[in-house]
């Protein structure tokens, strides 16, 4: 036999202590509590208090200045991607002698080749140009293995060792603008965004 519910000994004192509904339009009203004058005059004081202690506790412009001189400074991951560029241009092998005989316009064919492969445009990429395109097309292709804490130019030739044949127009576009900006075209543009600092204030 299933189990029943115990019933408290006295129901009906509880259903005496409930107050019935009433829907008159006198017992519905809803009053707020009223503010007395004496309390929004001390409401002003405090806000008074409140931005003076503000103004006192901001810092002064000094502090700032520190901070932009620390944002200058370049992170672990900067400073790891510059020793691997040093060690690279150490080796120089046959691959980049072929790099260095193609062409911008070979470049730009090998790109039109992959646009042609997709089914839509890449719409947000429409202001970058066709070299920063096929590296970070490079970053993201997974088959030539992680890109973040590694220059591109070493990823590259990982690839090329592992036999995973990566395209030659991605290292012709590395030691082209290897020159201009090291630090910035070896970096992959997903390690940018994952060990950037963001500063809140």
């Amino acid at each position: 036999m299933p189990t029943t519910r115990r019933k408290s000994g006295n129901t009906t004192s509880a259903a005496r202590s409930q107050q019935p509904l009433s829907f008159n339009a006198r017992s519905n009203k809803i009053t707020k509590p009223s503010v007395s004058a004496a309390s929004k005059n001390l409401e002003k004081v405090n806000t008074k208090k409140l931005a003076e202690a503000v103004e006192i506790a901001s810092p002064p412009p000094a502090a700032e200045e520190v901070d932009v001189q620390k944002k200058e400074q370049p992170t672990t991951a900067e400073l790891a991607i510059r020793s691997q560029i040093d060690a690279d241009k150490k080796e120089w092998t046959g691959a980049e002698a072929k790099a260095t005989k193609i062409t911008d316009a070979q470049v730009k064919r090998y790109w039109k080749k992959k646009e042609e492969e997709r089914k839509a445009p890449r719409v947000h990429q429409q202001g970058l140009s066709v070299e920063e395109k096929v590296l970070r097309e490079f970053d993201l292709s997974s088959q030539f293995g992680p890109c973040v804490g590694i220059a591109r130019t070493k990823r590259w030739k990982r690839a090329e060792a592992l036999g995973l044949e990566p395209p030659l127009e991605v290292l012709a576009v590395l030691l082209k603008a290897d020159n201009k900006n090291a630090v910035q075209v070896q970096r992959a543009y997903v390690d940018e965004l994952i060990s950037s600092k963001f500063i809140t204030s």
